[in-house]
């Protein structure tokens, strides 16, 4: 009997296998089959036929729960749905109608998203993909016309290609799709999370959140490449937030991210890792500020990795400058990637110091035994992933690119994820190293040299997507205010003393750290540490990718950096400008 029920489960997962497969098989053929009557017949009377078009179909799953203190505040489980994105060029690979904001037509537009129908139904889908490509294909000679008419006005110093030319991929993930844990097993993990801040009086706000997604996307493009791809994510976070004693707001968080929910660490060990960063919040709460300091800095662990992810990975992405006929536009938010990236013009320019390197690598599954969750076979675009040499010896040789090429960044690097270029698993790479007592010497020995009574330690920075605070969240898309600092706070940072001690600083900014400043650090670790992180383009680097045709809407971009501990000879820090809120006005009940 018992191996009549093997036998019977076994046929029962073979056909749902088969049937999954025979949806994408309808799913991909009407896909292809509206391409290729698209690329032959779809023209308007007079017009330019598309040159190149592409299809994106995202198919999720996704599921999220929030707790606090114990209770559920919110939970959802979306149902499959199908997500498709199409992108229609006109003109040729040197001139079409990307990369233009027109300011009176309501901003770029090259590309079509709409809903597909969850059934299998061949027609349906070809319909609804048709009705996408028409819309898409009037857009884009409507934007094409206008780039023209504004170029003529204006002379091209520069002729940079709209797009770049790849060999044709093709790609099939073979993976499972696989499935949500039950709702039930996540929602009282994240309850058992948040009860850990019960019996905290001091921690004044808190929330605990998980997010799950299943994903596949389907691609096929103009110029015969394709792909199927996974894309499983989950991700715990804990945040908590306080006041000191003058009011000063105070904030820390607990992230851990993997592909699927058992990739995540134990509930033990989750709970004992909020359970540190809330005690380390009620300290921080009675420690004191820092006056400003000027001179050397170790950065530790997550703080070293989170400098290079705030302020140096936005400079390594290639983003086009947009043609507009409202230049002032583009000084908004540092819009244009041309003006605001000082990174265009150091192709060949030492950018690190002599011992430091830099490798995007998203086919490195993992580090020191570490799980890396930035990697993929293809990137969006069809691209296959590959090895990115950024920086060698210190000498910036190339840019993570998409096929959008910018002035010596030609053809892509494989890393188009999402709207934009973005980092995959990155590697800062020292040659040789320090071990930890080396670099505290080498700290303290620039501290005695610069006549100072102290050094200072960083080991946690905050995050903007890490915060209860609504302003910071959404700060990055406001233009950058004079004197603000582009680091966020330093949430973990401590005063060294000559006799090895060291004193907790509440809180402090970090001024004046910027690309140039890696120029300026004096040694590294030979240790790495690993960190994940989603990945968000800052300021402007995030809305020029506006001008990149959205490839995944739904999806986030998971990034995992490799870093070592950062010794900088001079970085100022100080504390916290602006005013404070008052404290509650009765106590935590």
């Amino acid at each position: 009997m018992k191996g009549i029920c093997v036998c019977l489960l076994s046929l029962i997962l073979l056909l749902v296998g088969s049937a999954i497969e025979a949806q994408e098989r309808v799913l991909v053929r009407a896909m292809k089959d509206e391409l290729t009557r698209t690329m032959e017949k779809l023209q308007l009377e007079g017009m330019q036929k598309p040159y190149f078009v592409a299809y994106w179909v995202h198919e999720t799953r996704t599921m999220g729960v929030a707790a606090s203190l114990g209770g559920l505040l919110n939970r959802g489980e979306s149902s499959a749905n199908r997500l498709l994105s199409v992108e229609v060029r006109v003109g040729d690979h040197n001139l079409d109608n990307t990369r233009f904001f027109d300011l009176s037509g309501g901003g770029p537009g090259f590309g079509s998203i709409r809903g597909l129908p969850l059934a299998d139904d061949y027609k349906e889908l070809r319909r609804q993909i048709w009705l996408a490509t028409d819309s898409a294909y009037k857009q884009a000679l409507d934007q094409f016309a206008k780039k023209r008419a504004v170029l003529q006005n204006k002379t091209r110093v520069e002729k940079i290609p709209d797009f770049s030319v790849e060999n044709p991929y093709r790609f099939t993930d073979e993976r499972a799709a696989g499935r949500l844990p039950d709702a039930g097993r996540v929602e009282e993990r994240v309850k058992d999370l948040s009860a850990v801040f019960k019996g905290m009086p001091d921690i004044f706000s808190s929330n605990v959140q998980a997010n799950l997604r299943l994903g596949t996307t389907y691609y096929v493009n103009s110029e015969g490449s394709s792909f199927s791809r996974r894309s499983p994510g989950v991700s715990v976070r804990a945040l908590a937030g306080t006041q000191a004693v003058d009011g000063t707001e105070l904030e820390d968080f607990v992230a851990a991210y993997g592909r699927r929910w058992e990739d995540l660490p134990d509930r033990e060990e989750l709970a004992g890792q909020v359970r540190v960063m809330a005690e380390r919040l009620v300290r921080r709460r009675k420690a004191e500020f820092v006056g400003r300091y000027n001179g050397p800095m170790l950065f530790e662990g997550q703080a070293a990795a989170e400098l290079v992810n705030q302020v140096l990975v936005p400079r390594l992405l290639a983003l086009p400058t947009p043609v507009t006929d409202g230049p002032r536009f583009l000084s908004f938010g540092g819009l244009g990637a041309g003006p605001s990236n000082p990174f265009l013009d150091k192709l060949g320019a030492r950018v690190l110091p002599r011992f430091l390197g830099i490798i995007d690598d998203p086919t490195v599954e993992t580090h020191e035994q570490v799980p890396l969750l930035g990697g993929y076979k293809v990137d969006n675009e069809g691209v296959p992933a590959g090895e990115t040499r950024v920086v060698e010896r210190g000498i910036l040789k190339t840019l993570l690119a998409t096929r959008s090429p910018v002035s010596g960044v030609l053809n892509s690097t494989g890393n188009r994820r999402g709207a934009g270029p973005a980092p995959s698993n990155l590697f800062l790479v020292p040659r040789g190293g320090m071990n930890q007592e080396e670099l505290r010497e080498e700290l303290l020995a620039l501290v005695q040299e610069r006549g100072l009574d102290f050094g200072i330690v960083v080991r946690r920075l905050g995050n903007p997507q890490m915060t209860l605070s609504r302003e910071r969240r959404f700060r990055f898309i406001l233009p950058e205010e004079s004197g603000r600092s582009n680091v966020e706070p330093a949430t973990l940072a401590f005063k060294l003393f000559p006799d090895g001690r060291e004193e907790l600083i509440r809180k402090a900014e970090l001024l004046g750290v910027s690309e140039s400043s890696f120029r300026e650090i004096v040694a590294a670790s030979k240790t790495l540490t690993t960190h994940h992180t989603t990945y968000r383009p800052q300021q402007g680097f995030s809305l020029s990718s506006l001008f990149l045709p959205s490839s995944d809407p739904m999806s986030s971009t998971v990034v995992s950096l490799v870093v070592p501990q950062l010794l900088f000879e001079d970085v100022t820090l100080k504390r916290p400008s602006g005013d404070v809120p008052h404290l509650p006005l009765i106590a935590h009940p």
